[in-house]
């Protein structure tokens, strides 16, 4: 999902949409949660912008009227200084990190925050084509990200989301075919992570790797029915054991979703359940109420989804309901644990431009969607986390034309 969008961004795929015309006015339904007695606001129905988050260096926007050359390799409207945020994550003492990447070049950075209210941005590495995706946090409160540079997965950890060491990762390729991880979870001895082999766009196989500390890690042993024709998307715990779920399919064309549950990390068992072959699982969380849940949206992104499960084989759809429904493009992407409640963030998009929006839950069968605000239009989210105190979502603005790291706070400051 991530590498397709900053391919787009980075105007290795085009797609056209209409032009000339507004944006349909149609949006999904109304929220039926009213306002609280004293008018406050509702932990994951009301929204409000981070006070700042730093921008990278050389950032700024073209002033009316400029020339561009389409000669350029890069989309003409793809100015320096853009950047992705793609994953955060709460340390102990309660200050806050996320990853992403910076264009031109794509090269990994990381922001810091102490409160979620002010980011500043600091550089992981120099290296282009290099995309951090998600992180988890261990003990010791050592932060692991994992994602990929180039043809290769790499891993990165920190002690404060500020000084990042950078670790190369074994392969069970030769590198003629790219490997990338997409996932990692903190387990109690270490770090368990997934992701796939295959080209770009074609079709993916996945992949599972474990380590110790976040730095020497051990591809799992390659098994060619368990694994066939899907990437891992996330990792949750599930009791003592783990469970995943990912993408089938190529990643122009998916065709459903897998789950995957292991006792160890180490001996996977697939699992095709009837009922997440229905659509596209990306996100995975222990439930409150025991169990998991997983969100994503249906084949063709015209609804949200949901999956409840409480051993990881058996899966339940959450049946269909109108907040979780648009006549164009509306998805989850991240879900979190708050108290007795999932907040799970997402977007719906009437044409090219996307408006951010979630969701609260405490069955994971059925959503409310959060109330629209000015300050979610033209954003998307991308993951959640929950501070103690309310939600930050990251994602980001303007795409996908032109992209700028976003920070949302439930409820507004």
């Amino acid at each position: 999902m991530w590498l397709a969008r900053w391919l787009a961004a980075a105007g290795l795929i085009v797609t056209v949409a209409g032009c000339g015309s507004a944006e349909s006015t149609n949006v999904p339904p109304a929220p039926t949660r009213a306002p609280s007695p004293a008018g406050s606001p509702v932990l994951g129905i009301d929204w409000g912008r981070a006070v700042a988050v730093e921008r990278p260096a050389g950032f700024a926007v073209p002033s009316p009227g400029t020339s561009f050359s389409f000669s350029d390799a890069r989309h003409p409207l793809h100015f320096s200084g853009q950047a992705n945020m793609a994953d955060i994550a709460r340390l102990p003492s309660g200050a806050l990190v996320s990853v992403g990447s910076v264009y031109p070049g794509w090269y990994p950075v990381a922001w810091t925050s102490p409160d979620g209210a002010s980011w500043t941005i600091g550089e992981m590495a120099s290296t282009e084509f290099t995309f951090p995706v998600a992180m988890s946090v261990g003990s010791g409160d050592t932060i692991v990200a994992v994602g990929r540079s180039g043809p290769l997965p790499i891993a990165w950890t920190s002690s404060d989301g500020r000084v990042w060491q950078r670790h190369p990762v074994a392969t069970l390729g030769d590198d003629r075919v790219a490997e990338r991880m997409t996932a990692v979870l903190a387990t109690g001895d270490g770090y368990l992570a997934g992701g796939s082999v295959g080209p770009e766009l074609l079709d993916r196989h996945a992949r599972f790797w474990r380590s110790r500390d976040g730095a020497t890690w051990q591809p799992i042993r390659d098994d060619a029915e368990t694994f066939d024709n899907a990437e891992v998307r996330s990792i949750a715990r599930l009791g003592s054991g783990y469970v995943a779920i990912g993408a089938v399919g190529s990643v122009q064309k998916i065709t459903g979703s897998v789950a995957w549950v292991s006792a160890d990390g180490q001996t996977w068992t697939r699992i095709d359940a009837p009922a997440l072959a229905a659509g596209r699982a990306v996100s995975i969380v222990g439930a409150p109420f025991g169990g998991v849940v997983a969100v994503g949206s249906d084949l063709g992104e015209h609804e949200a989804f949901a999956w409840v499960s409480r051993d990881g084989r058996s899966w339940t759809l959450a049946p269909s309901e109108p907040s979780r429904q648009f006549n164009k493009t509306i998805l989850m992407t991240d879900v979190t644990v708050v108290g007795d409640e999932l907040i799970a963030v997402g977007k719906y998009s009437p044409l090219q431009r996307s408006t951010a929006t979630s969701w609260v839950s405490h069955d994971g069968l059925h959503w409310e969607r959060a109330r629209s605000a000015a300050v979610q239009e033209q954003v998307e989210l991308y993951a959640v986390v929950s501070t103690g105190q309310g939600v930050l979502a990251i994602g980001s603005f303007g795409g996908p034309d032109d992209v700028t790291p976003t920070v949302l706070v439930s409820p507004p400051r």
